[in-house]
């Protein structure tokens, strides 16, 4: 049985409300990211947010959009 220390489980809770934030962000430019999730820290204790699962076409609309507003 796997058991998360306080600080993973915190961080994995910190990492789900930041892809919550982003999910939200792409809905209003128009993208879905059907992956995205919070994930378990790995060497730190750090939030992380795992971005995959989404198609190659996406990627290059979702990189198109950002160069037009950078």
């Amino acid at each position: 049985m796997f058991h998360q220390r306080p600080a993973q489980a915190a961080a994995l809770v910190e990492g789900n409300l930041a892809a919550q934030d982003l999910a939200e962000a792409l809905r209003l430019a128009g993208f879905s990211l059907p992956s995205l999730h919070g994930d378990l820290p790995t060497i730190t204790d750090k939030a992380l947010v795992h971005l995959g699962g989404a198609s190659a076409e996406l990627v290059r609309e979702l990189a198109a959009w950002i160069r037009q507003r950078a």
